[in-house]
């Protein structure tokens, strides 16, 4: 995991764009039809970009990581698993049409009702939360343990 530290630092940078891309639109690339999701998508994901770029601005507070141009391990952490959450929620999320619901990927691949398919959205959703709280957290954290342990002169 020599690697990942740097990894993070740059993809943090492209991957709200990427993964909010992928939950709007992958599911049309994939074959599943499109829905108002992706028209009313467009007018909500510059609130959720600005969400997932919070974290990112906070990193360049840490003086460590900006230096050695890597992240924390527990801020790596948070990030994989909301990167890897917001892939599964653009393979579940279920879209709405004019004539009722449209299936997610998920229930186009299996056959399940859309109705059913709402069922492993939710969860996905509050995870979804959770690992952004986390990678805020862990951010912070990290900007906390840069200043304890930075110099006395350099402060």
């Amino acid at each position: 995991m020599k690697l990942s530290g740097r990894f993070v630092f740059v993809f943090q940078w492209i991957a709200p764009v990427v993964l909010i891309g992928w939950v709007l639109f992958g599911r049309g690339l994939l074959g599943a039809p499109l829905g108002w999701l992706a028209a009313i998508g467009l007018f909500l994901s510059p609130v959720a970009l600005l969400a997932l770029y919070i974290p990112p601005v906070l990193v360049l507070f840490d003086r460590e990581a900006r230096m050695s141009a890597r992240t924390r391990q527990g801020y790596e952490i948070a990030s994989y698993t909301l990167w890897g959450v917001l892939v599964v929620m653009g393979i579940v999320i279920v879209d709405g049409g004019d004539a009722g619901p449209v299936g997610s990927l998920l229930t186009m691949w299996t056959g399940m009702d859309a109705g059913a398919g709402e069922v492993f959205l939710v969860p996905v959703m509050l995870l979804a939360v959770v690992a952004l709280a986390a990678q805020l957290v862990m951010a912070v954290v990290g900007i906390v343990a840069a200043r304890k342990t930075a110099p006395v002169a350099a402060r």
